[in-house]
């Protein structure tokens, strides 16, 4: 009976129902990108060969390598500042914000390595490889100015560009994932809502919501006839009579 009466829910608000998942889609293709875009990678070494990594050396040890990490971590948090954007835009010779270079920008360190990859995501994919250069170029230069050489380690760089960007990577729209999330975004939404409007909903339309809302027996039914009236045969008493 429970199954009987859900349906009926459901094909009662079939329209609403559609109407709310229709629009969660339509809203799923709006919020996808229109173009795609590209992501091209460039790579950076931060100069730990000036640490002696011998056992007798002494030099090795849990807080150089706690000080290291925190330098590599502090050099990628520096690729997404607004000075290394302005910088990258002037080397790289393009019209752009520093704060649209920034946006667009991402770095992190390599997990267990020295290397902080230098990222950088743009509709035009030769666009987003010279700006990962530049912005990689940027970071050594502006580094070397707060980090200056001293002259038992002159040919020694503090951070370098070990490789440059390569071909960029195409980056998926994503319009399956999103129309996904949104049709069942929408199917929440729709069954949120029926289920409210049911709850608001006291009026009695059946013998079964007499039966469960007021816990009182039918005895008899009395069916709508509406403004039809039945066609009594030739010859019978009219019901006025």
């Amino acid at each position: 009976m429970e199954i009987r009466r859900y349906l009926w829910i459901v094909r009662r608000h079939f329209f609403l129902m559609v109407a709310i998942v229709v629009a969660a889609l339509v809203a799923g293709v709006l919020v996808t990108p229109r173009h795609s875009t590209y992501t091209a990678t460039s790579a950076l070494y931060v100069g730990s060969r000036s640490v002696d990594i011998t056992p007798t050396s002494g030099e090795v040890s849990g807080d150089r390598v706690a000080g290291l990490d925190r330098l590599i971590s502090t050099f990628a948090a520096m690729a997404t500042t607004e000075p290394i954007a302005a910088d990258a835009a002037r080397l790289a010779a393009v019209q752009r914000s520093a704060s649209d270079i920034v946006a667009e920008t991402s770095a992190q360190q390599v997990t267990g390595t020295d290397l902080i990859h230098v990222s950088v995501t743009d509709s035009d994919p030769a666009l987003s490889r010279t700006l990962a250069d530049a912005v990689a170029t940027a970071l050594v230069q502006q580094v070397h100015t707060f980090e200056p050489r001293s002259a038992k380690s002159s040919n020694e760089q503090v951070i370098s560009l070990y490789q440059t960007a390569q071909a960029p990577v195409r980056n998926s729209r994503g319009l399956v994932r999103n129309l996904v999330l949104a049709g069942l975004f929408g199917l929440l939404a729709a069954a949120a809502l029926v289920a409210l409007l049911e709850y608001l909903d006291v009026s009695l339309r059946s013998a079964d919501d007499v039966e469960r809302l007021l816990e009182l027996p039918v005895l008899a039914v009395v069916p709508a006839l509406g403004r039809e009236l039945p066609i009594l045969p030739s010859g019978a008493e009219s019901p006025d009579a």
